[in-house]
């Protein structure tokens, strides 16, 4: 069974298909550009099955279209999201508070930026361990205070609670971006 609504095609396969002999139930949504859609399984053509018979030497095959599949469970595009945006300040030492790490996100960074050109910002990512172990600093880094932001990004992530210490050589604001990519 077959219908067709504007250019979304609703296809409930019911008997073999000719060409691979697949038989499937189920609904299948498929937006297509052309006669013939390519699912995961088989080839769902809308051309009738003589189109697909030939003698027995001959090697026919339906013309492939542009297709576009729209999978309950296909993912999404990674991108960068936003945990935490505030600004602090002003001051010279600097805490952002502890943030956990979202379950699965491997990748985090830090942006931030000052503003006065007269001192430099060094940012610390640092993640907390057990008690007995003390905290550690997983990246530093250090750029001057123009308006423009500098990131410091780990790769690998794996504790729990992270923070971020900023140090200025005067008093100054500091905007800062606390960011996962997932």
């Amino acid at each position: 069974m077959c219908g067709v609504k504007g250019k979304i095609i609703t296809f409930t396969p019911t008997a073999q298909h000719p060409a691979t002999g697949l038989r499937k139930r189920g609904e299948v949504k498929l937006i297509a550009k052309g006669a013939v859609a390519l699912t995961s399984a088989a080839v769902v053509s809308l051309l009738p099955a003589t189109a697909f018979a030939g003698t027995a030497g001959s090697s026919k095959t339906a013309p492939v279209a542009d297709v576009e599949i729209n999978a309950p469970g296909a993912s999404a595009q990674a991108r960068w999201y936003t945990l935490r945006h505030e600004a602090l300040g002003p001051g010279k030492r600097l805490s952002a508070g502890i943030w956990k790490r979202p379950s699965g996100v491997r990748v985090m960074q830090v942006k931030a930026r000052c503003w006065g050109n007269d001192s430099r910002i060094r940012v610390d990512l640092v993640y907390r361990r057990r008690y007995a172990l003390g905290d550690k600093t997983a990246k530093s880094g250090t750029w001057s205070c123009n308006g423009g932001y500098g990131i410091v990004r780990i790769h690998n992530a794996g504790h729990r609670d992270y923070y971020a210490n900023f140090i200025l050589d005067k008093k100054h604001t500091v905007e800062y971006w606390v960011q996962y990519y997932k």
